[in-house]
């Protein structure tokens, strides 16, 4: 079959078009069908006094934490106690440090003054999230970063139960977390002084008519920082599934991750 120049170009020109158009979808298809780039695991370092009952608690604070959370999806846990060099606190350990939970109670003033600016340097920049859980509320971190003296109206420690509802169920904080009931711990009343949270998650009440905001947030400068209530070492509330979840939906969220 004899084809004239004119007619040639046109099939020939046609063909190039439609290679590019098969190229072009073969290499789209591809794009979309790579698995995307693993997310950078999120560094947890779950920092405590190491005082705890070991009837309680045999591994501590850190321990039970630590553990928890080591099994959540995209997380690294370490573990640091005041008694470590450095109180646990040193540079390197906060610099590979996304978010810093922290357990206190009897020996809130051996913590050195440095490690509690660095603390907070690194909160207020964004680098670091601050979880803090319990008696931690007076704390010299959660303190500084406060402002205020973080102290509640009053408390008890007589094991009964604390019923514990939530406030704000959308937030990413209370994601899979129903009202529940912890059997035995200690009480915190109101008023709390610390300064408007921009979240109240939870809140807790006793049988004898007291009342806590027990879950609270703030962002301070460019850092996230979390309260949680529940914790009193003589009592194994850290190891209550709901408040465990807590915990782990807390520390995503002071890490940016919810």
């Amino acid at each position: 079959m004899q084809v004239d120049r004119r007619s040639f170009v046109r099939r020939t020109a046609w063909a190039g078009v439609s290679a590019l158009g098969f190229l072009s979808e073969r290499h789209s298809n591809r794009l979309q069908a790579a698995p995307p780039a693993a997310e950078v695991p999120l560094r947890v370092c779950v920092w405590c006094e190491g005082t705890a009952k070991k009837s309680v608690y045999p591994d501590d604070i850190d321990g039970a934490l630590a553990k928890y959370l080591g099994r959540r999806d995209g997380v690294n846990v370490v573990r640091a106690r005041l008694g470590d060099p450095g109180s646990g606190l040193d540079d390197k350990t906060l610099d590979n440090t996304d978010v810093l939970v922290w357990w206190g109670r009897l020996r809130h003033d051996d913590v050195p003054r440095d490690r509690v600016e660095a603390i907070v340097r690194r909160v207020t920049a964004g680098q670091l999230g601050f979880v803090a859980l319990h008696a931690a509320c007076a704390s010299k971190p959660f303190r500084e970063l406060m402002g205020t003296s973080c102290e509640p109206g009053r408390w008890r420690e007589d094991g009964q139960p604390e019923h514990i509802s939530i406030k704000t169920p959308d937030h990413p904080i209370a994601q899979g977390i129903a009202p529940f009931t912890l059997a035995k711990t200690d009480m915190f009343a109101e008023p709390f002084k610390v300064p408007t949270p921009e979240t109240v998650v939870l809140v807790s009440t006793w049988d004898q008519g007291e009342t806590m905001r027990s879950g609270l947030t703030w962002t301070i400068d460019k850092g996230r920082v979390v309260y949680l209530r529940p914790g009193h070492d003589a009592f194994p509330v850290l190891v209550h599934p709901s408040i465990r979840k807590v915990i782990g939906n807390a520390v995503l969220w002071a890490g940016h991750r919810a």
